[in-house]
């Protein structure tokens, strides 16, 4: 019974596209994409530069302390 529905109102129409990008304000953003880039590389740290998991070096001497352990 299709026909005692009421009819859709058509969606409205899209929106008008945006203004293309001037060369300037490309320029400016690429110039600012490769300054945040290069920040970005400058932080990271090389393999021997960070922390190693756990101490290898490390003197597991007795202190003298008791321990929970007994």
């Amino acid at each position: 019974m299709s026909f005692l529905t009421p009819k859709v109102p058509p969606p409205p129409p899209p929106p008008p596209p945006p203004e293309p990008i001037s060369a300037e304000k490309s320029a400016r953003a690429s110039a600012l994409a490769e300054e945040a880039l290069m920040k970005e590389r400058k932080k990271r740290k090389g393999a021997k530069a960070t922390i190693v998991a756990g101490a290898l070096a490390e003197d597991t001497t007795p202190t003298g302390k008791p321990t929970l352990l007994g």
